[in-house]
């Protein structure tokens, strides 16, 4: 492993360094050489080629002009139709973040603009895209990233020692257990362990669950917090990250690693989740803070970034295709040693939204692979039927004066729905409002500040914010219940509202008001989990007692499958992902499926490539060769 004295001999003699620390992976110099913090290109490179880790050179505070007199010279560098925001300084990392509408004319032609800023104030700037639609909880998001950046230095160089340790690799054991997600969906968890290392991947609740059935298994012996090394999670729906707060809560203080759009989004819907935990009286098993202290230990990394965290441990995103920020997991084990892919929840095929998961890995060993949709045996609905049919759907709705009711996840499904709908008012074939409930417009606004993860149709909209179809006219927000009775009053409308398996949130109280209405149509733009109201729904039950209701809710309007929206791989593309993986892995897990599901493809993948496949139950250890 990298010592920071080895890498320092490198360094020039008149590199002045007040500081050498680390950043989790990475190395971080301070120096007092006004000119060495502005041309270190040629050294830094080499050292990057010869030690193989990034570093990066800052300036030390004698060197910065005063935060004040900064923020005064980048307001005058910045051309105004950038649409400067705020303007944050970090003094212990040496860094400012410009937030901007358009960072793109904060950064200049060729990088001029954010170099000149460096150059006249002597701090590290890096530019944020203040997203285009204003969003209170957004802003309150990144305050809580903002918070405890003096924590984070200190932290972050204790993470680079530990991961820097010089530890012997050899032939060590590798072996991981279920903790939630094998046979079922829900409860997403595995712990990876190694002779040096304990990690763990994903850490979600079950929307479907009951008491103990709702949390990954965490009482194992297998599993001591005060051991765990590393969290990781493949993206923000809270059947993987919903009960990540809960370590913090008893004694887990390690890093997360994940993307920065899942580090937000994050934020949103654990806190959205608290706030409904809440409202429907129900205990939760964590508060605010817990999540404030995940966050504070959050290390955000890009598609492709390569970093260690653990001795025998290095990490690798690629993208998953499942929503904004969504990644599968590659992680080398040793020199050489393994290489294990932990797909996560992965889409192996174009959407409007996303680009396809990326299955270009330089090795895989073993393959955990999701199974929703495993046992699928219909034919794939092509994408332009399936959006054709929804469409019918809404336009035959709103003809008839009856309400269209979507539950959809905030995340993803919903900013897809939504692009569909502005195309259709866009061009006059409807002229009723679409209410968004819940937190679809807060996840939609952190969309419009991440385009680079998005498809690069949608990447193209969103900076033409002429043509972003997240600002269409059509969209309004709903704020609170007075506004839901005026909803439900109207004659006709389009509602999307979460939750997307109808397990709790607003969409409950908009099916208790509109169901027993005939003109009005239900339509399912989602996978619906066993022991959800939304599954009862949709397989033909007729009458839904909701909870704080005496009597049941009659069923009758029209209940609509839309097929061809879900961020899962059908069966045939998550063949296609095994067959495109750049080699053959020796074993395949399947997990995130019911039995059946798991079972079948785990079958099906043993027949047609002939590798060791298992479907491993909950807390079942298996040693990975």
């Amino acid at each position: 492993m990298t010592g920071l004295d080895e890498v320092k001999k490198m360094l020039p003699n008149d590199a002045a360094i007040q500081e050498a620390c680390y950043e989790a992976s990475d190395i971080v110099f301070y120096t007092r050489n006004k000119d060495f913090f502005l041309n270190n290109e040629d050294i830094i490179k080499q050292i990057v080629s010869n030690f193989k880790k990034r570093v990066e050179v800052r300036p030390a505070p004698n060197i910065r002009i005063d935060a004040s007199e900064a923020k005064k010279v980048i307001q005058e560098l910045v051309p105004e139709e950038a649409g400067l925001g705020n303007i944050h300084f970090q003094p212990g990392f040496g860094k400012v973040i410009i937030e901007a509408k358009k960072p793109g004319l904060v950064i200049g032609k060729s990088g001029k603009t954010l170099e000149e800023i460096k150059k006249k104030t002597k701090w590290m700037p890096l530019v944020n895209r203040i997203p285009a639609i204003d969003s209170k909880v957004v802003d309150r998001a990144r305050e809580i990233i903002q918070e405890g950046s003096e924590f984070r230095k200190d932290f972050l160089n204790d993470i680079g020692k530990k991961i820097q340790l010089n530890k012997s690799i050899g032939n060590e054991w590798i072996r991981i257990t279920g903790l939630g997600s094998c046979r079922q969906v829900g409860r997403s968890s595995f712990l990876l362990q190694t002779e040096e290392s304990n990690v763990m991947l994903d850490c979600g609740i079950n929307p479907s669950g009951k008491d103990r059935d709702s949390y990954p298994i965490l009482n194992v012996p297998e599993l001591d917090l005060q051991a765990l090394d590393a969290v990781i999670i493949t993206h923000a729906h809270l059947d993987h990250c919903g009960f990540l707060p809960y370590l913090f809560a008893y004694g887990y203080d390690g890093p997360v690693y994940c993307t920065e759009p899942t580090r937000d989004l994050m934020i949103l819907l654990q806190l959205d989740y608290l706030d409904v935990l809440h409202r429907e009286g129900k205990s939760s098993p964590y508060d605010s803070t817990h999540i404030k202290e995940e966050i504070k230990r959050t290390i955000p990394l890009s598609y492709g970034e390569v970093a260690d965290i653990t001795p025998d441990m290095r990490l690798t995103f690629n993208n998953a295709g499942h929503i904004l920020g969504s990644a599968s997991v590659h992680l080398h084990i040793g020199e050489g040693l393994h290489n294990i892919v932990y797909t996560g929840d992965i889409k192996y095929d174009k959407s409007e939204l996303l680009r396809p998961a990326d299955p270009k890995f330089n090795r895989v060993e073993t393959l955990i692979l999701e199974s929703t949709y495993g046992d699928q045996k219909n034919k794939k609905i092509s994408r332009k039927k399936s959006t054709e049919q929804f469409k019918k759907m809404v336009r035959e709705t709103i003809k008839n004066d009856g309400h269209v009711i979507i539950p959809a996840f905030a995340v993803g499904r919903s900013q897809e729905v939504m692009m569909l709908l502005a195309e259709e008012a866009e061009k006059d074939y409807f002229d009723v409002p679409v209410y968004l409930d819940g937190m679809i417009w807060d996840a939609t606004a952190l969309h419009t500040a991440y385009p680079e993860y998005l498809s690069k149709k949608v990447q193209k909209k969103i900076f033409n914010d002429e043509n972003n179809p997240f600002l269409h006219e059509c969209f309004q927000r709903i704020g609170g219940q007075e506004e839901r009775r005026e909803v439900v009053k109207e004659d006709s409308n389009v509602i999307l509202a979460t939750s997307g398996m109808i397990s709790g949130g607003p969409i409950m109280y908009y099916l208790d008001e509109l169901a027993e209405d005939k003109n009005n149509r239900l339509i399912f733009v989602g996978y619906q989990a066993k022991g959800t109201y939304g599954n009862k729904i949709q397989n033909g039950t007729k009458k839904i007692t909701f909870p704080g209701n005496d009597k049941p809710t009659k069923m009758n309007l029209e209940i609509k499958t839309a097929k061809g929206f879900s961020g899962h791989s059908t069966k045939s593309q998550l063949i296609n992902y095994v067959s495109n993986l750049p080699n053959k892995p020796k074993k395949i897990l399947t997990n995130h499926g019911d039995s059946n599901a798991t079972f079948r493809l785990s079958s099906t993948l043993h027949k047609m490539f002939n590798i060791n496949t298992t479907s491993p139950r909950n807390l079942e250890t298996i040693r990975l060769d």
